[in-house]
């Protein structure tokens, strides 16, 4: 694997809480251009995974590079490491006193990456692109589930991320709904954005993702392409898991 590609490189890590441990020595490696997809049984620590790759969680041992730059040190800027790191989460955290132009341009704004005009620009130009250049000046609470969660990955692509984080994106929306975040989502694969994502919706993760990390017992269990973990599984507990959940 050419160095140069590798945009995360996680090595080693562990996470606990209190005497109960999370995760147990993961180590992976992310490409520039990669689509990951995590899965894994509900508890197995996939958010937390996640949660670690741009510093909201801390792992209690281990290290993260990302960029070649160790996000772990305590020197090292982690506000500016989460410019390039999106996340997009759950329960789409917009802010409901803000318009949806408001939520997009204000961190661009605020970090002086740009003039409220440029920003205004690009967040027309991204509502333009997902299919919501009508909703600029509508607030959160005025949104169905999935437009809400369309505006949250809209405000993380406004910071020009390298990678993009999904924290299982679809779970808390109706299942009509569903459709048209994944549907942007693959755009954003086809594009080439590197991107990392937890989910349940094995049928997307098959089609989307390049690699299938799938977590259970602490650990990385197995990790391959698509092909291989949902037609040809190793373990005996990957067999399992897609048994229940492929039903």
């Amino acid at each position: 694997m050419n160095d140069e590609k590798i945009i995360l490189d996680v090595r080693d890590i562990c996470k606990f809480y209190g005497q109960n441990e999370i995760l147990h020595n993961i180590s992976c490696r992310v490409k520039k251009g990669d689509v990951i997809a995590v899965i894994g049984p509900s508890g197995c620590g996939k958010s937390t995974f996640l949660r670690m790759l741009n510093g909201l969680e801390k792992p209690s041992c281990g290290t993260i590079l990302f960029e070649g730059k160790d996000i772990t040190d305590k020197k090292t800027d982690i506000n500016l490491i989460r410019q390039k790191i999106g996340m997009v989460f759950q329960q789409f955290n917009l802010f409901p006193h803000m318009t949806v132009i408001q939520n997009i341009t204000l961190a661009p704004v605020k970090l002086k990456l740009m003039s409220l005009n440029q920003a205004q620009e690009l967040a027309y130009a991204l509502l333009q692109n997902i299919g919501l250049s009508d909703k600029a000046d509508f607030y959160p609470s005025m949104l169905s589930g999935g437009q809400r969660q369309r505006i949250a990955i809209a405000r993380a692509l406004a910071m020009d991320p390298d990678v993009m984080l999904f924290d299982e994106p679809t779970s808390a929306l109706d299942p009509e709904m569903v459709g048209e975040v994944l549907e942007l989502v693959r755009r954003l694969a086809e594009k080439g954005m590197t991107m990392l994502f937890v989910t349940h919706e094995m049928g997307f993760a098959r089609q989307v993702a390049n690699r299938v990390l799938f977590f259970d017992e602490k650990i990385i269990l197995e990790e391959n392409t698509p092909h291989e973990i949902f037609n040809r599984p190793q373990s005996p507990r990957l067999k399992e898991f897609l048994s229940k959940i492929l039903k």
